[in-house]
């Protein structure tokens, strides 16, 4: 159904802007019509995209987890594109493998040597209890099945295990999408917001988590990543773009700090959860 949020089911979403609904019990922005499209980026950006912009946000990924399971072991990259991420990981001792449905970036990573499965993990069969991490770097937003999907990694996980996700922040976008709708960006070229099929705030992403059975849940926002990767920043150029992406997460973190951890307005968050040590179902 059209109304029906995708994440809790909520069959009484309201209109949000032209072509989003927003979810009242969730908060969960949504496409009225879902688009699944492979993305398509100018030659050279997709290093950028996936590995470069991100290796420091990668390191901390690994050192946050590392520091949660104290130590390393078997771990799966939801959206792992061409392995990226996945070479990270093994590079510090990881037993890394990965989920892609773009057969391009799939044949990237395997090429690499990595195991890839290349379903939707809610439909790739694997193991319950086999994996001691999942990391999700900005694929919730343009699943099909979220909620199916939270339930299914939480299976995935070994008790005690724990989830890295990081996915944008619809309470930074949508504003910036409504201003860059009435051309406030125009005259320096610039396209800041982010719109995807699924666009997730800090207390949706909780919730979700909440609702698949994960525990000791924590948000805060993200660090940027490096430069202007996805060229976006126009007039302003690389540089001055990055510069200012900086600027605007210390001030995100000054905000939080103010309001006691109650707003989280920086571009993207990072959430880590947990499976309970005494949840043992793997079946």
């Amino acid at each position: 159904m059209e109304n029906t949020c995708p994440v809790c089911g909520e069959l009484k979403a309201r209109d949000h802007a032209s072509v989003l609904k927003r979810c009242g019990a969730c908060g969960l922005y949504f496409r009225t019509e879902r688009v699944f499209i492979s993305p398509v980026y100018a030659p050279g950006l997709e290093d950028g995209i996936y590995g470069s912009a991100k290796k420091e946000l990668f390191a901390e990924a690994l050192n946050s987890m590392e520091s949660m399971l104290n130590g390393k072991g078997r771990l799966l990259d939801i959206g792992c594109a061409g392995g990226e991420f996945l070479k990270a990981a093994a590079g510090r001792g990881w037993r890394a493998e990965g989920v892609e449905l773009d057969t391009a970036l799939a044949v990237k990573a395997l090429a690499r040597g990595f195991e890839v499965h290349t379903r939707p993990v809610e439909e790739a069969g694997l193991a319950g209890g086999a994996y001691d991490a999942v990391t999700v770097f900005e694929v919730f937003s343009q699943m099909e099945k979220p909620a199916a999907a939270a339930a299914e990694l939480l299976r995935l996980l070994v008790p005690g295990g724990v989830i890295h996700i990081r996915e944008f922040n619809a309470a930074f976008h949508l504003p910036l999408y409504r201003l860059e709708k009435a051309g406030l960006f125009r005259p320096l070229g610039i396209s800041p917001s982010i719109i995807h099929n699924l666009n997730f705030r800090a207390r949706t992403l909780r919730f979700m988590l909440e609702k698949a059975g994960f525990g000791d849940i924590r948000v805060r926002n993200s660090p940027p990543t490096a430069g202007d990767p996805y060229r976006t920043g126009g007039a302003l150029g690389g540089f001055l773009t990055g510069a200012l992406k900086v600027l605007y997460y210390w001030l995100a973190q000054a905000l939080w700090f103010i309001t006691l951890g109650r707003v989280f307005a920086g571009s993207t968050l990072i959430v880590t959860a947990g499976k309970r040590p005494s949840d043992g179902h793997s079946s």
